[in-house]
């Protein structure tokens, strides 16, 4: 026999993921990420020109040229050598070069070059240009010190631990845990409001009162709780494929930000023990507003309540990465309602001690389990209360008889 619960969460699941609400949240953020790869991958290629660039050479240095390092995230504009400036200018002016450079006598003491265009050159031109000066400069050097002079200085920035390494260009995976999070509090918003509809939708057409004939008022929320969960899952599970697929498109396209991917899994599921009750308190409070309500519409007005606290750290978030070690950021940790987006944002930067995370994590549990409470004591409370809006602190406190109907009075001829 199949368990009530069970038939709750399936007929929760496919209620909600056939409607074109569930598809259009399923395609939205998989075709943000497509439009910004596509955005940065357009604006690289409108940044290639391969048409050639020529350069005069004064000082003689560019003579019998060493060929300069190839650039694996370009291609190169061809360089035309010209014996006079008068010969660089003609072919200007005529179309067949973007721009010229003119090496002065002392180039070699003095480093000037003048650069001659109509409409700056391309970073094809620019780069190759720089890499050839840089390489014949270098010529009479050995092969290690030519190497250690051609790759200049590097910053980079590591926490403590080594877990955390910050580059002079970033990539994707450095920001994962930021990028993670903030993917799974959408989530929880967008999927956590199917709860407060469904029961919302329920009371309003008194379909509540059918289904507690079969099945009891835990029930029947445990089930709607487990549909949300296997309609997130789905949502991520979506993400994910298409995050991948993009990133992998995004790095054959060149795009050096999305070709390391590699992050810190202990942080990811640290973050989960966090991310995870939030899930629930998040879904308990949308269902415990959804059983208050005496509408659908007047539910997702008041969702404005529970959304807004939890996003507080976005706009604290310049605070909590310059100082996400200060009394400030723990303070924001440890507190339920802006601890899952501040555990997010510390993660990336810093290495979060384990005693937060599973402080944190007991505070959003307890939570958790206080929303369900609240909800379940809502649900009982709203399936006698059709029509009539469940006061907050009637909710809270001690719940008061539902008032009897007063019978008509028999009147005698």
């Amino acid at each position: 026999m199949k368990s009530p619960i069970w038939a709750v969460a399936v007929y929760e699941y496919t209620r909600h993921v056939l409607r074109r609400r569930f598809i259009f949240a399923v395609l939205s953020i998989p075709a943000l990420i497509a439009l910004t790869v596509g955005i940065a991958a357009l604006a690289i290629h409108s940044e290639e020109d391969l048409t050639p660039a020529g350069y005069v050479d004064l000082s003689g240095m560019l003579a019998n040229p060493r060929p300069a390092p190839p650039d694996t995230s370009r291609t190169d504009a061809p360089l035309i050598p010209y014996a006079g400036e008068a010969d660089a200018r003609a072919a200007l002016d005529a179309g067949e070069i973007q721009a010229y450079y003119v090496l002065a006598r002392d180039f070699a003491t003095s480093g000037r070059v003048e650069l001659v265009y109509r409409k700056e050159p391309s970073r094809n031109v620019t780069s190759h240009m720089y890499r050839l000066l840089q390489a014949n400069l270098l010529a009479g050097q050995s092969p290690e010190i030519a190497a250690r002079a051609a790759g200049g200085s590097a910053l980079t920035l590591l926490s403590p631990d080594g877990s955390r390494r910050f580059d002079e260009s970033p990539t994707v995976g450095q920001f994962m845990p930021l990028i993670a999070g903030f993917a799974f509090i959408m989530l929880i918003f967008m999927t956590s409001g199917y709860v407060m509809q469904a029961v919302a939708d329920e009371k309003e057409n008194r379909t509540m009162e059918i289904l507690v004939t079969s099945i009891s008022s835990g029930q029947l929320l445990t089930g709607k709780l487990l549909g949300t969960v296997a309609i997130g899952l789905t949502l991520l599970a979506t993400w994910v494929a298409v995050a991948a697929l993009a990133a992998g498109i995004g790095g054959a396209l060149g795009l050096v930000w999305l070709q390391d991917l590699r992050t810190d899994v202990a942080t990811m599921l640290l973050m989960l023990f966090v991310l995870v009750p939030a899930f629930v308190l998040v879904a308990a409070l949308m269902a415990a507003i959804g059983a208050t309500v005496t509408e659908a519409q007047e539910g997702q007005q008041m969702t404005g309540i529970i959304v807004l606290p939890f996003m507080i750290p976005v706009y604290l978030i310049v605070p909590l990465m310059e100082y996400p070690h200060s009394l400030f950021s723990i303070g924001l940790t440890l507190f339920p309602i802006t601890a899952p987006l501040t555990i997010v944002v510390r993660s990336t930067f810093t290495v979060v001690p384990a005693w937060q995370y599973a402080a944190a994590s007991a505070l959003v549990t307890a939570c958790a389990a206080g929303a369900v409470w609240l909800a379940g004591r809502a649900f009982r409370l709203g399936m006698l209360r059709y029509g009539q809006r469940i006061n907050w602190r009637e909710l809270l406190g001690r719940a008061q008889p539902v008032p009897a109907q007063p019978a008509g009075e028999a009147r005698h001829g």
